[in-house]
């Protein structure tokens, strides 16, 4: 029973994978029905054999097995012993080319070998037919035209071997064709989870950056503030005056936590950001900074091009993430910006006069720098940092206009 059970689970059977095939298939068939039909008529008898072959070949041409390997070879030797069983009937001399379709299935049942194996033994049944054809109809044919007859049959049997040869070729063409399209198919569809995943990836590290700057400015100004509040509760009783300068600085706390809140509002809404010109874009920025930190700031934008609103975003939040950084670390009083683009690139410079710091050239850990460094990259662009201990600091990035297909940039980030 279980041997049985076994057997019937390997009974399995797929639709033919080109339905054109199946119907030159069906075609081919019914050629030969017509035939045995007409020949019915001169014989004035009913070929049912030929019909239950050919009924039979009609439904195993459209279920192929799709099993273990023996199944598939005793489906294809049942099919050619069907038309070798079929020709040797006496009946239909045009039978023989049924091989054919035995020989478009084995392609889609065998590696190149067994398809090979299966052309062979189709054409040397063939052979086996052609010869029993001569011999049965050589004595019909007149001694002059005997030179036809054989030129005829020597003609049809490099026919039917280059049919052989041509359907094996054209049936493997398509079969590689159908597995070169589904494997793009499962290439586009993974580059688009691929695309997906980096997307939630890019969105995890930027919640990330705003909750860490968040913690770092205004969770460390919000905890000030409430020890000086306190402070000032205990001195209220005691000295007015004293408790006065708390709440003032507390006041100031309270002014600079406002403005962590709305540079962190900034950044959130900067993802579904749709693009302004860069030059408005720019100049909202620094509207921003000036009045949160009372820094003036020289803009400079030169830019007599289209840019794409991919370029514009960029440049934004490295515009911003430089600007945050110098509010935070940098003492400036001036900041300069400057924009300028060719036909080709568009470049950004970001300056401030402010205390500078000595670059960690093999540890670069800021996240900011990180940030901006990953956002150039990603447009195929360079980004370059020059400071020095009480020198200032100064951003360059450079983006091109157009993104040539395949082009890599390997140069230094950091001088």
């Amino acid at each position: 029973m279980v041997a049985m059970n076994t057997f019937l689970q390997s009974l399995r059977f797929q639709p033919n994978p080109f339905r054109f095939l199946l119907y030159a298939e069906w075609i081919m068939i019914a050629t030969c029905f017509s035939f045995a039909v007409m020949e019915s008529f001169e014989e004035r008898q009913l070929p049912i054999q030929h019909i239950l072959v050919l009924g039979i070949l009609s439904i195993m041409a459209a279920l192929l097995p799709n099993g273990k390997l023996l199944f598939k070879a005793a489906y294809v030797a049942v099919e050619i012993s069907l038309i070798f069983y079929g020709a040797t009937l006496g009946y239909l001399h045009v039978l023989p080319t049924l091989y054919l379709i035995v020989l478009i299935q084995s392609c889609f049942l065998f590696e190149t070998t067994g398809r090979w194996i299966v052309a062979g033994v189709s054409f040397c049944l063939f052979l086996v037919h052609q010869i029993r054809y001569v011999q049965n109809i050589t004595l019909l044919v007149q001694a002059d035209d005997r030179h036809l007859f054989w030129m005829h049959l020597i003609a049809e049997t490099l026919m039917f071997g280059l049919g052989i040869f041509f359907v094996v070729k054209l049936v493997a063409t398509l079969l590689s064709e159908r597995q070169i399209k589904e494997r793009l198919a499962i290439a586009h569809e993974q580059l688009r989870q691929y695309t997906l995943e980096v997307e939630e990836l890019a969105a995890v590290q930027e919640r990330n950056h705003i909750a860490r700057e968040i913690h770092d400015s205004l969770g460390h100004t919000l905890t000030a503030q409430n020890i000086q509040l306190q402070t000032a509760l205990k001195l209220w009783q005691r000295d007015p005056n004293q408790a006065k300068l708390f709440l003032q600085q507390a006041q100031q706390l309270a002014t600079k936590a406002m403005q962590e809140v709305r540079r962190s509002v900034s950044t959130l809404r900067a993802d579904a950001w749709e693009a302004p010109p860069l030059e408005e874009a720019i100049a909202l920025l620094v509207d921003d900074f000036s009045q949160g930190t009372g820094i003036p700031v020289a803009a400079q934008v030169n830019v007599k091009t289209h840019v794409p609103s991919k370029l514009v975003k960029t440049l934004y939040r490295v515009v911003q993430e430089a600007l945050t950084n110098i509010s935070k670390y940098a003492h400036a009083t001036t900041v300069k910006i400057v924009v300028s683009a060719t036909s080709e690139t568009i470049r950004l410079s970001i300056e401030d006069n402010g205390r500078g710091f000595q670059p960690d050239w093999e540890n670069l850990t800021s996240f900011g720098l990180r940030g901006m460094r990953e956002r150039v990259m990603s447009l195929e662009g360079v980004l370059w940092l020059q400071s020095e201990p009480g020198a200032g600091c100064r951003i360059t990035a450079e983006l091109p206009l157009q993104l040539p297909n395949g082009r890599k940039q390997d140069m230094p980030i950091l001088q």
